[in-house]
């Protein structure tokens, strides 16, 4: 019943944003000036959060020579079954000074279950499934902020683009006795602020931003943090990225991204998950890196995983009046860490996640659906979200 739902509301609001979380914001068609807005229930499933629940909305302001808009805000409300809360009030100015874009986001997560292994390539080996077991969970609050401006130094049509950005959060953590976090008591337990300040290039040769067909998007990130920036640790992150699409036939696409991110200094537990860059990655495991294996059941100092996806475009449908495209996808995930102190196993050992889904696109609104196994426990994942992996 949840996912004909879902697709009904994505096609019909517009896109929201890429996850790990729900969005709205499809930009509007080019308009002179005015005003857009619209505001609707939100409802999603994945196998890490439940299903969840709550609205999301979306205004558009437009002025002669802004394009595609002059100002934007959105807002979502947003709980899940297993404990999960998003809300956030986002603003995206794309000429605001000049030619510069202005982005901006203030929100709160809570997580009741917030998944904790332990650290390295082989952590927790007696973990059989049951994400419910208080061993490998603790409760976690962390509200923030960020800011980022970005521009093309070259001019609009060209490749290069660049950015800094300031993020700051506030992390609060409570932990059960019976925990592998009380037990092994990382660097971070105790919470407090991450401020960091971000900066990165990319070389961006996509066809279409939301549903690319050919060329591609190299980025490097960094990210550092230390009292200067308001932070209560002192780290730095360096975040490379490659995304790639082929287009094989008039409907086939080959897709592929490799990531590596790099944490150095005295990094607190709960950013070992976390990768840099425009799109905010989580893992391993989880929907966005490696499909089939729980949410950050590996995390590290250190991760590196990929995604390659065969993305087949099936039909042209019509849909509550709406022009709609229906596709599906096969996929191979696979990722691992590396950290201090910690035994990691063999270069080779990766954890591979396999599976397939479909697409159901208007404009640049997508819905996904995968679902997932992990070649290693047999255990399977499905996911009903917003916008391509990648």
């Amino acid at each position: 019943m949840l996912i004909p739902a879902a697709l009904i509301l994505a096609s019909l609001a517009a896109a929201p944003v890429v996850p790990p979380q729900p969005a709205p914001g499809l930009p509007p068609a080019k308009k002179e000036s005015g005003v857009d807005a619209i505001a609707l229930p939100l409802v999603s499933f994945n196998s890490d959060h439940g299903f969840g629940y709550g609205g999301v909305g979306g205004m558009y302001l437009y002025s002669p020579g802004k394009v595609p808009y002059a100002h934007a805000i959105g807002a979502q409300v947003f709980f899940s079954t297993r404990g999960v809360q998003t809300h956030y009030l986002r603003y995206d100015g794309p000429q605001l000074i000049g030619p510069l874009r202005l982005e901006g986001r203030l929100e709160y997560r809570r997580e009741m279950r917030s998944p904790f292994f332990g650290a390295g390539n082989k952590s927790a080996p007696d973990f059989r499934g049951d994400e419910d077991d208080p061993r490998y969970n603790f409760d976690k609050g962390s509200p923030g902020f960020w800011v980022r401006l970005r521009g093309r130094p070259f001019g609009l049509t060209h490749p290069l683009q660049s950015y800094v950005g300031y993020g700051w959060r506030y992390t609060s953590v409570d932990s059960n006795e019976a925990s592998m976090l009380s037990k092994q008591k990382p660097l971070g337990i105790e919470g407090g602020s991450t401020g960091q300040l971000l900066a990165g290039v990319l070389w961006d040769t996509r066809d279409d931003e939301s549903d690319p067909t050919v060329g591609g998007v190299e980025e490097l990130a960094l990210r550092v943090s230390g009292s200067a920036t308001g932070s209560r640790y002192q780290y730095a992150g360096v975040t490379l990225s490659e995304r790639r699409y082929i287009k094989l036939s008039s409907r086939l696409t080959l897709a592929h991204r490799l990531t590596l991110d790099m944490l150095f200094g005295d990094v607190p537990f709960y950013e070992w998950s976390n990768t840099g860059g425009v799109n905010v990655s989580e893992g391993i495991g989880g929907m966005s890196s490696v499909r089939g294996i729980e949410r950050n059941r590996f995390s590290g100092n250190i991760k590196a995983f990929s995604n390659t996806e065969l993305r087949f475009q099936a039909a042209n449908l019509q849909m509550f009046g709406q022009s709609m495209r229906l596709g599906a996808v096969v996929f191979m995930d696979f990722g691992r860490v590396w950290h201090p102190g910690v035994p990691d196993g063999k270069w080779y050992e990766w954890h591979p996640g396999i599976g397939g889904g479909v697409r159901l696109s208007r404009r640049a609104a997508t819905v996904r659906a995968d679902y997932a196994r992990s070649t290693e426990t047999g255990r399977g994942r499905f996911y009903l979200t917003f916008g391509h992996m990648f």
